[in-house]
């Protein structure tokens, strides 16, 4: 049960798509209530059935309101237009023995909770976000305020009455734990996101011209891809680039989406920084090319966020084979792995002479550079393929 399903393209729809097909292939009975797809879908995406048969697994979609997401009202209204959607199918939903609902949009999961009080149905909660601490601390709600308690509500009855809590990481696990959001760590399980199209990422025929006229003039090409928003610090990542302004050797791409974009686009302009541009959502071939061209990739979170969601994007860096620098606390999954398996290395938020310095160090050493992008591969072969964590969600079901 979850918003975004096939044909949307955004990564949580990828990953539950991946998952319901996995879980599929591994002889399970499966079928998915969703969202209509109407916000991340292609320009050539042709009108879905509400009800549709997906390599044997059953969709059935629910219309809801399309307003401005960008709007704190327009994102409430579709949030509970999504939710009294759902609701016109709790009779259908009573009859599975096994719901595995999502944290995004936070009041969905209180379907879960009705069907567990009215039928009996036993529930899987997938945290992919902590609310309402993670809009607490981008300042996007009040303290006390009306949303706030509402959260608080949904939270202690999605705690308290899952079978078991999917967390993302460990910092996840000790940060609900440490909060009394959840008063066990018994049915808590960290089974972390994934990256699945290897064999797109391992191509290294670049088809895009722009990417290889990048790819032709500079050297070392740096790549930050996926959410720009409030909670990934893009402000110690502008700030370092300014010192490789003009770099001739240097280039820095961004690709993605999210309320920073403009922002980061401003200051490229503001500061004629030549060696810099903005892309927007790329993938497919075009994704396949950034990464094939890049030498080094970025992930960052605003100070404070860390154990209030995890960065997936690394994965899709680690499965292409890319050394990573990361902006967040040093006591991550992510930096702990970067650490174990040398791919990487860790600066804190704020740190404009620790991200010089960890561009330098890859920029002045190939063959470090070329290690650690084999390391990369490992660590991601090691922990993050879809196999080996759709694997963790059937034995948990």
């Amino acid at each position: 049960m979850c918003q975004y399903f096939y044909p949307e393209h955004v990564s949580s729809a990828t990953l539950i798509t991946e998952l319901a097909l996995g879980l599929k292939k591994r002889g399970l009975d499966v079928s998915v209530v969703c969202g209509y797809p109407q916000e991340y879908i292609s320009n050539n995406f042709k009108i879905k059935q509400v009800d549709e048969i997906l390599e044997g697994i059953t969709i059935k979609r629910v219309k809801y309101t399309a307003y401005n997401n960008k709007s704190k009202f327009g994102r409430i209204f579709n949030f509970f237009s999504l939710f009294l959607s759902m609701l016109m199918k709790l009779f259908y939903l009573r009859k599975f023995n096994m719901i595995i609902v999502y944290s995004n949009p936070p009041i969905l999961p209180l379907v879960a909770c009705l069907l567990k009080k009215i039928y009996g149905t036993e529930f899987i909660f997938v945290a992919f976000d902590v609310y309402p601490d993670n809009a607490l601390k981008i300042k996007s709600i009040k303290e006390n305020g009306i949303i706030h308690k509402l959260m608080k509500f949904i939270n202690n009855c999605v705690y308290s009455n899952a079978s078991n809590i999917v967390l993302l990481g460990n910092e996840m696990k000790d940060y609900v734990l440490n909060q009394n959001i959840a008063k066990s760590s018994i049915n808590l399980k960290v089974i972390p996101n994934w990256f699945s199209n290897e064999k797109m990422v391992q191509q290294t025929l670049v088809v895009n011209d722009e990417f290889i006229e990048i790819k032709e003039n500079y050297k070392f090409i740096v790549l930050y891809s996926g959410n720009m928003g409030a909670v990934q610090d893009m402000e110690t990542i502008l700030q370092g680039i300014l010192n490789f302004k003009d770099h001739p050797d240097i280039f820095f791409v961004f690709s993605g989406h999210g309320s920073k974009v403009e922002y980061v686009k401003n200051f490229i302009e503001q500061n004629s920084i030549a060696n810099c541009k903005v892309f927007g959502f790329l993938k497919g071939q075009d994704y396949s090319d950034v990464l094939s061209i890049s030498s080094l990739c970025l992930v960052s979170l605003e100070k404070g966020i860390e154990g209030l969601g995890v960065p997936s994007k690394t994965y899709g860096y680690l499965a292409a084979g890319k050394p990573v620098l990361s902006i967040m606390r040093h006591d991550t999954d992510i930096v702990k792995d970067l650490a174990e398996y040398e791919c990487g290395v860790n600066i804190l938020q704020g740190d404009i002479v620790g991200f010089v310095n960890g561009i330098n160090r890859y920029f002045m050493d190939f063959p470090l550079t070329k290690m650690e992008s084999s390391n990369a591969k490992k660590l991601y072969k090691a922990k993050y393929t879809k196999d080996i964590n759709i694997d963790k969600y059937y034995e948990l079901i």
